[in-house]
């Protein structure tokens, strides 16, 4: 049952914490809004639609990312207040241990998990496909993917020049191989196509091609077809030839899932995207009780002119936590770094830095 003393302390968190990702998410609108203000007014949308369509998906996305800053920040707020007023000292000296002393931080920390849970699965995939399809729609980012080759489906083998997946209309210089299984058990090739142009509708799997070639490889002979314009179904969809890496941060747990293994099987670059937020959603909420006992550690017992040093101290912790997610990001799209290794070493790195600072805090 809690006490008095923890529904003290754990209201102080609750409300610190809110307050300051208010204050904080406010700053980060206004700067955002001065950024793209051009866009915007290009859009002709009044400030409630631009509320509906962008910033209610934003305000969610950026507050979810730095949870662990506002943690932080009020792990420690509340702990040097407390500690300046002494009531760390009273309670201490009143026989309570510094170990039962940070049972209400954690259970303060532990209702701000489950909100951030209920971010990460519920909210967050909701919010993104607000965002990003304001974004598609009405801002500019890079958007083309260049002499892309990969298995689309099993056996069918996609090879292209160009693809755009912001217009997601038409596919440059594309050839299509499909190999199948002989009675040896090898893969041989069966049919090739090459279009010099693949207009496609994204929600099917319907082409309209240009200027095409086509050959079955028979036995004994090759048959070849050429055509001008021809209408076909081919074995996949305009969505399957590429998007925008950040489309998995718009799905929810269980597509996530479904989507890796798709994506598996047809040996596509993105896997390792999709596998970092799989393990994010789960990793980050629980990186929030680190940094709690973080924040509890460092600014329990500074003297009255340290209070400066450690806040200091606890940005420059959480700074170097997002420099090591960041590397450790990087590492496994670009360097091969497997995505479970990458997303749990700058937690465990955080933790052993925590209980090495529990361990020399003065009990």
């Amino acid at each position: 049952m809690l006490k008095t003393l923890d529904k003290y302390i754990i209201k102080k968190i609750l409300k610190t914490f809110f307050f300051s990702i208010i204050a904080v998410l406010c700053i980060i609108v206004v700067f955002d809004i001065s950024e793209k203000i051009d866009d915007f007014l290009k859009t002709n949308l009044s400030i409630l639609d631009l509320l509906i369509q962008y910033y209610s998906g934003f305000v969610i996305y950026i507050g979810n990312m730095f949870f662990p800053l506002f943690v932080l920040i009020t792990i420690v707020m509340v702990t040097l207040k407390l500690n300046q007023r002494s009531e760390i000292t009273a309670i201490l000296s009143s026989g309570i241990s510094f170990t039962r002393l940070l049972r209400p931080f954690f259970i303060g920390v532990g209702l701000i998990v489950i909100f951030s849970f209920f971010i990460n699965f519920v909210l967050l995939p909701k919010a993104n496909q607000r965002r990003l399809a304001f974004e598609n729609v009405h801002t500019g980012y890079v958007s083309t993917i260049y002499g892309a080759h990969f298995e689309v489906v099993p056996g069918t083998v996609v090879s292209y020049k160009y693809f755009d997946f912001k217009e997601m209309k038409s596919v440059n210089d594309i050839w299509v191989d499909i190999y199948e299984k002989d009675e040896t058990g090898l893969n041989k090739l069966t049919y090739s196509l090459y279009s010099n142009f693949a207009y496609g509708d994204s929600a099917t799997n319907k082409f309209q091609l240009k200027n095409v070639v086509e050959r079955y490889y028979l036995p004994g002979r090759d048959s070849l077809l050429e055509y001008r314009v021809k209408d076909t179904t081919l074995g996949f969809g305009l969505k399957d030839l590429g998007q925008r890496n950040e489309v998995v941060s718009t799905m929810y747990y269980n597509e996530l899932l479904a989507y890796r293994d798709k994506e598996m099987a047809k040996g596509s670059a993105i896997v390792p995207y999709v596998e970092i937020e799989i393990y994010s959603r789960i990793s980050n909420p629980l990186s929030l009780f680190i940094l709690a006992l973080l924040g509890v550690c460092i600014s329990i017992s500074p003297a009255r002119s340290k209070v400066g040093l450690t806040i200091l101290l606890g940005l420059g912790s959480v700074a170097l936590y997002f420099v090591f997610n960041r590397f450790s990001t990087v590492a496994a799209t670009n360097a091969g770094l497997d995505p479970l290794i990458a997303v749990w070493t700058p937690n465990i790195i955080l933790l052993v830095f925590a209980l090495y600072l529990y361990w020399r805090t003065p009990k």
